[in-house]
């Protein structure tokens, strides 16, 4: 099993084995990738077999080529393993669900997007490097792109198509207005990173810098403001994107774990093998779609 989240009525699944997807001789795979919706009782109410397909990515080639490795063509060609993608590998919103799936070696993969009643596939995203991927409303996520050049977030709709893309992509949250927030690289050579606000009408708005792009995953307030960790401050930006140190420690560690946002303004951090508690002036997690890492607190990724 790959992932797995709790519905109203029972759950649903994708499966792709206990450990890597081994291809068999000629490119297939061993086990067919699945994703499976089962009842309260067990019961599999449809399953729906995912197929990859030969991937690539133009930037390959000219990675690989600078990097010494071994070059390689940057025509489509059968995946080496198959593994779910390692970040947000099934999310569900409204009546729809969305898997990812990825070449092991080379990151990457394609997000399949299902009909959550029949298990029926509503469309595929095209081959790019998998990053992370959230829901942006009812029927709605954002999926991301990140290596070989490719730097991007994008929207999907209910019916699979691109409503929106921004060339920028990181930890992000949604609130109940579908405005996007986070850390976010850009497309730029020195792939700068900055506070970055996306808005429903397609364009960016850049905040302040931050010193890397390796943060924890924020949490959003009701008053649109964002908290998170990052080389050992805990920070927030406001809703007119001022950058406000809350904490500030000697431990640098990188964070890519969760900031969770309580009642009452307590932010929970975790760092390495500890949990942080820390009493602050925000106000309550947001009632948006994704308003931290996993849609909420609880980890469960589903938009019912």
């Amino acid at each position: 099993m790959a992932a797995f989240v709790v519905l109203g009525d029972g759950f649903c699944v994708s499966w792709a084995g206990a450990a890597r997807m081994l291809l068999a001789p000629g490119g297939q795979p061993s086990r067919v990738p699945r994703v499976a919706r089962y009842g309260r009782d067990g019961q599999c109410l449809w399953s729906t077999p995912i197929g990859l397909g030969p991937v690539s990515h133009p930037g390959m080639l000219e990675l690989n080529a600078q990097s010494g490795w071994e070059v390689r063509t940057a025509a489509p060609r059968p995946p080496e393993w198959l593994e779910a993608a390692q970040w947000e590998p099934l999310l569900v919103s409204g009546d729809r669900v969305a898997a990812g799936l990825a070449d092991g070696r080379s990151g990457v993969g394609r997000t399949f997007f299902l009909d959550l009643a029949s298990g029926a596939p509503v469309a595929v995203t095209d081959p790019a490097p998998s990053r992370r991927n959230a829901i942006a409303g009812p029927g709605a996520f954002l999926v991301g792109a990140l290596g070989y050049g490719a730097c991007a977030t994008r929207r999907f709709g209910r019916d699979g198509t691109e409503s929106a893309r921004w060339d920028c992509h990181g930890a992000m949250t949604v609130d109940g207005r579908g405005t996007v927030r986070g850390s976010a690289r850009s497309v730029t050579p020195s792939c700068t990173s900055r506070f970055r606000r996306l808005n429903t009408s397609n364009d960016r708005v850049d905040g302040p810098h931050l010193a890397d792009h390796h943060t924890s995953h924020p949490a959003v307030d009701t008053n649109g403001t964002t908290v998170f960790w990052l080389d050992g401050k805990l920070l927030a930006v406001d809703p007119d994107m001022t950058l406000r140190e809350l904490f500030v420690s000697d431990d640098d560690r990188s964070v890519l774990g969760r900031t969770l946002l309580l009642d009452e303004g307590r932010v929970v951090q975790s760092l390495g093998s500890e949990i942080l508690v820390f009493r602050t002036d925000l106000a309550a997690l947001a009632d948006g779609p994704w308003p931290c890492g996993d849609a909420n607190l609880l980890g469960n990724p589903v938009l019912e």
